[in-house]
């Protein structure tokens, strides 16, 4: 198979991203996990590159700084955009993160980790290593959920139904 017919039929990390973005904005941040009961805050940190894959060439939108809506988020995903890359920032307890998820791979980049200040350099590696330990498993987490919501039964009585209201509501 052709690796652009593989890109082209590989939306995962889009829906994934457009669903955080979602439930983001849906609920002010707020975002819990079932199961392990993890509570923290998600938002998008100023911006988001929204693109629509089906047609050539793909036809892009890319919101920076303070004058980006839910609006702005809610028109794109109603014309058939996808949320290709976007700035996130993730706060749980005293623990912040700010990065760039790329969801055509899944990956991340520019990644702060606001540490407290500390004069042992060895207590400073092992404690961003350790963060970085805890965004990981918080993604894990988070991309699970998405998994189990969007392919269970609850998605398909109530859960794309929520979505259409938010992505409706002005």
């Amino acid at each position: 198979m052709d690796n652009d017919v593989i890109k082209n039929q590989n939306t995962f990390g889009r829906d994934f991203l457009t669903y955080l973005c979602y439930k983001s904005d849906a609920h002010a941040g707020a975002i819990r996990l079932p199961g392990s009961g993890e509570e923290f805050s998600l938002w998008i940190d100023g911006k988001i590159v929204m693109e629509d894959d089906r047609s050539a060439p793909p036809n892009s939108v890319s919101y920076s700084g303070d004058d980006f809506t839910n609006q702005d988020l809610k028109q794109a995903i109603r014309s058939g955009k996808k949320v290709r890359e976007a700035r996130l920032r993730v706060e749980k307890g005293a623990q912040t993160w700010a990065f760039t998820l790329r969801a055509d791979r899944l990956e991340i980049s520019g990644l702060k980790i606001d540490m407290p200040n500390t004069a042992d350099n060895e207590e400073r590696f092992f404690g961003r290593i350790l963060s970085i330990e805890a965004l990981n498993e918080l993604l894990d987490g988070l991309y699970d959920y998405f998994f189990s919501q969007v392919h269970g039964r609850e998605w398909k009585t109530t859960g794309y139904q929520e979505f259409q209201t938010w992505l409706k509501a002005t």
